[in-house]
């Protein structure tokens, strides 16, 4: 398929003179590449998908709808706030955000409701009102969360240091972080309550980073939930308004993005990187940058020399959670149908980890389900997609209860395959009619993914959608950091920081920073400028 917004790769293209060569288009990789291009470098993005982004792209299907497929909501992002003026910075200020309002998420657990409400101490009041017997444990979890967060920015910081530096110092701030990293959330949190209630409230937003209370590190729990304590936010125009201002100011200063263009292998000779190749043309450059994740990156595009030169072992630690998703269009406005800007979460009881543990194929909708209304945070919608709202209803999709039938044709499997998506729309669908009466009779448009879906598109080799799983094991396994033993060889995305976009743009920062060094300084004192339009 053709997308005629971007430069489809060609084996006829002019690639000589590259600096850098990113694989992959995710914002782990367009972060790296648009700071890199801002500082004179020429880079180029090879994109094997035929629409860029990764997950911060968007899909179209018939009737105008439009869903996105990994950005449901944005923290941090504060007016003049760090993650706001990094978006600017990659944007040239072209992408705008519109608040979800004071309650950004809502779980349900059994038949009680609790909302998530935007502050700290609008959030610590909440709490305390739902539990009033529980407020010594809500403070002391509030001041667990800042000090777990103050040492995951000197655990994170530590990444660019230098060998020397990186020994000393970068092993005293990996210590002090790994003194909540290495604690299960749950360990955490009986620490200091025993009010399972409780636990299950604020682990509530557990699908945000994949994992329930007794498997996750409390310090990757610690991270989103104070990533989002702010309040959510999302993109004015949707999810893919980030990838494309990104691409365009990465445009504005010389490079490139080439989709169709899927990279079989990285080039080494001696240590050192020496280009890529895609459909038997060497491309040479003088560094790679690989945002195709770290499985990926070792076992598809390099040997078992480089893979042990580099330490890359996963034994300890596995791939993230996947997950089904019923994409629903609607003939009636978000206004009109009163649909809500906050996110649901919904859980059949306050027992996280055993209905997790137990879920199967054909109960997973009856346990869990997490409902997201893009068409409602976004106040453009209406004027593109009049008399249209679209949902979208996300649960547990496991990769074993589709991998018989990966090697089928996408949008083409068989018909047991098809019954199991049909079986998930009209459950998904009943729970949406229980929360939501109010949408039936207008659900004109459904379609649903499975991780075999995100595979297909992702090339993620279990269908994963955060990367390595945020175990206490993920976070002591040395090779994660952007640059690699092999000279000219760097990482990005969520595997080498945390899951979600805004750890993705972290890692292509860390990168461009080990690449510019002291020069990239000289970025960070024009951060909040907009810069005037370069032709080229």
């Amino acid at each position: 398929m053709q997308n005629k917004n971007y430069t489809s790769f060609s084996p006829d293209i002019d690639f000589s003179g590259l600096d850098h060569i990113i694989i992959g288009s995710g914002m782990g990789g367009l972060t790296a590449a648009t700071w890199l291009a801002k500082a004179g470098h020429k880079v180029a993005v090879f994109e094997q998908h035929y629409v860029p982004g990764g997950f911060t792209h968007s899909f179209k299907r018939k009737k105008g709808f439009q869903w996105d497929v990994g950005v449901h909501y944005v923290g941090n992002m504060e007016k003049d706030g760090g993650l706001r003026t990094l978006f600017n910075f990659l944007s040239n200020h072209k992408l705008d955000w519109e608040p979800m309002g004071d309650t950004y998420d809502v779980a349900y657990i059994g038949d009680d409701i609790y909302e998530f409400k935007a502050g700290k101490e609008a959030f610590r009041k909440q709490m305390a009102a739902y539990f009033p017997n529980e407020v010594t444990a809500i403070n002391q979890y509030m001041r667990l969360l800042d000090k777990s967060n103050k040492r995951s920015n000197l655990f994170f910081m530590a990444k660019v240091f230098p060998p020397l530096l990186n020994k000393t110092l970068g092993a005293i701030f990996r210590k002090l972080f790994h003194k909540y990293a290495q604690k299960t959330t749950l360990e955490v949190l009986k620490s200091i309550t025993t009010n399972q209630r409780l636990i299950a409230v604020l682990c509530a937003q557990c699908g945000d980073y994949g994992l329930t209370p007794k498997y996750s590190s409390f310090a990757a729990h610690a991270l989103v939930v104070g990533h989002f304590m702010e309040g959510g936010y999302y993109p004015k125009g949707g999810a893919d308004q980030i990838a494309k201002h990104t691409i365009d100011t990465l445009k504005a200063h010389g490079g490139e993005v080439y989709i169709n263009a899927p990279v079989s292998k990285i080039i080494t000779t001696k240590n050192r990187v020496q280009g890529i190749e895609i459909d038997g043309l060497f491309i040479p450059c003088k560094s790679v940058i690989s945002n195709v994740g770290v499985n990926n990156t070792f076992n598809a595009l390099l040997g078992e020399k480089e893979r042990k030169k580099c330490g890359f072992n996963l034994e300890s630690t596995g791939a993230s959670s996947g997950h089904m998703c019923l994409y629903v269009g609607l003939d009636s406005s978000d206004k009109a149908l009163n649909l809500p800007k906050h996110n649901v979460w919904w859980f059949e009881d306050e027992n996280l980890d055993e209905k997790f543990d137990r879920m199967t194929v054909e109960n997973a909708p009856a346990q869990f389900a997490y409902i997201s209304f893009p068409s409602a945070k976004d106040p453009v919608w209406q004027n593109n997609h009049p008399e249209k709202a679209t949902i979208q209803a996300v649960s547990v999709g496991r990769y074993e209860w589709f991998e018989k039938y990966e090697n089928q044709p996408w949008m083409n499997r068989e018909e047991e395959y098809q019954q199991i998506k049909k079986r998930f729309e009209e459950k998904m669908l009943e729970r949406l009619y229980q929360l939501f009466p109010q949408i039936k009779g207008h659900v004109i448009v459904t379609e649903v993914s499975s991780p075999l879906s995100t595979k297909h598109f992702s090339n993620y080799t279990n269908g994963e959608i955060y990367g390595l799983a945020h175990t206490p094991s993920r976070f002591k396994l040395k090779f994660l950091r952007p640059e690699t033993k092999i000279k000219g060889l760097r990482l990005v995305g969520q595997d080498i920081t945390l899951v979600g976009v805004a750890g993705a743009m972290l890692s292509g920062m860390l990168a461009a920073i080990t690449i510019l060094k002291f020069k990239v300084w000289k970025l960070f004192k024009n951060m909040r400028k907009i810069e005037p339009k370069v032709e080229h």
